[in-house]
């Protein structure tokens, strides 16, 4: 199966309608498309206004024929009276050869990767809809070593995870050609991810899967420009965090 990950910077004043807007419009409309099995609006438990459209589809070349047909490029447009205003300009000449200064409308940021190890796939559906948090994290992976993380993230990282309390689905999507990884968890609540993560289990999942990596680094998409050189810090490792706020079956 194929997730993908849409990223949308909301005006805060806006968030809840946006929330509303998806129920009733976006997530029934994705699943008309074929192929798309889930769609939920996810919100960051950082930022008030960071949403991401997660969705999981039966393969990647349906995800690529619904956004090359037009359907994400008319949602997108329905989305624009929400979106966050952007910090960047552009200048033209009007017909009457006078300057106009128009905001530049920043594209979202997409991640749509296959999963290749964790819990079983023909379940995904029926664990993220019955949860209402997830944890991300993305690892730049050593090529060469992919399909060995695959092998550990499977044999040894979701068994392990699914012993702990809480934890109610784990996957790993990435692909080999594009040295990257995302681990994606289910979990009951923030409380007990969190309870995970202080609990030292954290830190030693992570030493089984590190001789695999390139480097750590955040994967923190942002719409401000003035903030993209700290998008990607290697050396450590960064979790987000979040909640389900909306979506459909």
């Amino acid at each position: 199966m194929f997730m993908r990950f849409v990223q949308l910077g909301i005006k805060p004043e806006a968030a809840a309608a946006f929330e509303r807007f998806y129920a009733h419009r976006v997530g029934p409309a994705l699943l008309n498309v074929d192929g798309c099995v889930f769609a939920r609006l996810i919100k960051s438990t950082e930022q008030e206004a960071e949403f991401i459209s997660f969705t999981l589809w039966n393969s990647e070349d349906q995800a690529a024929a619904y956004e090359e047909s037009g359907q994400y490029k008319a949602l997108l447009k329905e989305n624009a009276p929400f979106e966050a205003v952007s910090n960047e300009w552009k200048i033209q000449l009007t017909e009457e050869n006078t300057l106009e200064y128009l905001p530049v409308r920043n594209e979202p940021d997409v991640k749509a990767l296959p999963i290749v190890a964790g819990s079983a796939e023909e379940e995904a559906a029926t664990k993220l809809m019955a949860s209402p948090y997830m944890r991300l994290l993305n690892a730049q992976v050593n090529p060469d070593r992919f399909e060995e993380l695959s092998d550990v993230y499977a044999n040894v990282i979701t068994p392990a995870l699914l012993k702990i309390e809480g934890c109610q689905a784990a996957y790993l999507i990435g692909m080999k050609e594009r040295s990257e990884g995302l681990s994606v968890t289910i979990w009951e609540s923030q409380e007990l991810a969190a309870a995970y993560e202080s609990s030292g289990k954290f830190a030693e999942l992570m030493k089984k899967v590190e001789p695999y990596l390139s480097s750590w680094y955040q994967w923190k998409m942002t719409l401000d420009p003035s903030k993209q050189k700290k998008t990607h810090t290697s050396g450590e490792v960064s979790v987000k965090g979040y909640h389900v706020v909306s979506g459909a079956d």
